[in-house]
């Protein structure tokens, strides 16, 4: 091979790695989820904890991974957010397709949730002050917001909405 065609091959991985690394990662990542909070208004108070690797999601949530694992699990995000009164807990699970993110929002729906217009698939509750949250799915995604404090329906169906904008 002469030193013309080694140097074109060497550019063309070169630039294919490059490319690779400048592209978006599938989903939301810690930076972006920072960035919706606080375009938000509201601040951490624990996390945003990012978990890509399935022994990491059975200790962060105590060894009762395995059903959405068994599901597709990609990668999921966690955390507890802070504005004035309202303490709102996130949880975002990429799935490896909407098939399957489709089939764990079916798992988690509940009896006393009704419909909403959030992403492909969205449901509420409203259990009193305490407990108001949103469960919704868009594309491999599914998402949780609930209210652990203070917090009106309105608030979490915008928060829902805004949030449901940045995943892709």
């Amino acid at each position: 091979m002469d030193r013309h065609k080694s140097f074109l091959i060497v550019a063309l991985v070169i630039a294919a790695l490059l490319s690779g690394s400048c592209t978006r990662r599938s989903g939301l990542d810690t930076g972006e989820i920072r960035e919706w909070a606080k375009a938000e208004g509201y601040v951490w108070s624990d996390g945003p904890d990012e978990i890509r690797t399935q022994e990491a999601f059975f200790d962060y949530i105590d060894g009762a991974a395995q059903p959405i694992i068994d599901l597709g699990w990609k990668h999921s995000l966690f955390g507890v957010l802070e504005k004035g009164d309202s303490r709102l807990r996130l949880t975002v699970h990429k799935m490896v397709s909407p098939k399957e993110a489709a089939a764990l929002f079916d798992q988690n729906v509940f009896d006393d949730t009704r419909p909403i217009d959030v992403g492909e698939r969205a449901v509420s509750w409203d259990r009193g002050v305490f407990s108001k949250g949103i469960l919704f799915q868009k594309g491999s995604f599914v998402c949780e917001l609930v209210f652990e404090k203070e917090g009106g329906q309105a608030e979490l169906l915008d928060l829902a909405s805004s949030l449901e904008t940045r995943m892709k």
